[in-house]
């Protein structure tokens, strides 16, 4: 199954009273750390895919964006700069980059994100508002079109930083040590992805060994070829989707024993 957290503790239960197995791909509020040493260029653009490919509807979306003060200012600028030129738009349109969501409910639910996120503090730094032109100047307004947001100035206490939004909402959060950023990366309910930027390849395995996440890259972010076990720790689920892992999940192992010789008994 692949939902939300209380969906999946409900199917859990259910499968519990025949003992029947169950993966369970759920939430998620997913850490991407970007060290001092990183390519810029190259964590935007994963910043990018972590957040806006398909509207943000995307369970391991990388929505928490640490970035090391040395870097923070240079980083932002590029970010927000490349996120003010997605292509909204008709998603049948091959020049359109970023679709409308899948429902109103939906979208009115991701508006109260935002709108908590700005009471709580945070600065709108850009989009989290409903757009009347496509990027050819059609009329959108019928449909559920969501400019991409990001939010400076966040605390890790904020509901924008710690609740699932699954939208094309991203929060940027300043760090100063390695220690301090897996600490506070750590501290969630969820686990389900990771990811790290750095040019020191020694950190990036140290810094990834101690995420609690099931899923992580180093120097990208959502790239999941079949051959890639995927699936979370903690309340992000159980089980692995792709790969041998999915395939021995559901399998049961039988234990044979055949005896070629005589049976020693002391009876």
């Amino acid at each position: 199954m692949t939902g939300s957290v209380s969906t999946g503790k409900k199917i859990f239960t259910g499968a519990a009273t025949q003992l029947k197995r169950v993966t369970l791909e759920l939430g998620g509020k997913s850490p991407l750390i970007i060290f001092e040493d990183a390519d810029i260029h190259n964590a935007v653009s994963a910043t990018l895919l972590a957040n806006f490919f398909t509207q943000g509807e995307v369970c391991s979306n990388g929505t928490r964006v640490f970035v090391h003060r040395q870097i923070f200012d240079s980083f932002l600028m590029k970010l927000k700069d490349r996120t003010e030129k997605i292509r909204l738009g008709d998603p049948a349109d091959p020049d359109t980059q970023m679709g409308a969501l899948i429902s109103k409910a939906h979208m009115e639910k991701i508006i109260r994100f935002i709108n908590s996120g700005k009471s709580s503090g945070a600065t709108l730094l850009t989009g989290g508002f409903r757009p009347e032109k496509d990027f050819k100047g059609r009329d959108i307004t019928s449909g559920n079109f969501l400019a991409p947001a990001i939010f400076t100035d966040c605390d890790d206490s904020m509901e924008i930083c710690k609740e699932e939004i699954f939208g094309p909402v991203l929060s940027i959060l300043c760090f100063d040590s390695e220690e301090e950023v897996i600490e506070r990366a750590n501290n969630t309910s969820f686990g389900l992805a990771a990811g790290v930027f750095t040019n020191d390849i020694k950190r990036g395995h140290r810094v990834i060994h101690q995420l609690q996440a099931g899923t992580c890259w180093i120097n990208n972010y959502n790239i999941t070829p079949i051959e890639l076990p995927f699936g979370g720790y903690k309340q992000s689920g159980q089980g692995r989707e792709n790969s041998l892992a999915a395939i021995q999940h559901y399998t049961q192992l039988k234990s044979v024993y055949v005896e070629l010789g005589n049976v020693e008994s002391p009876y």
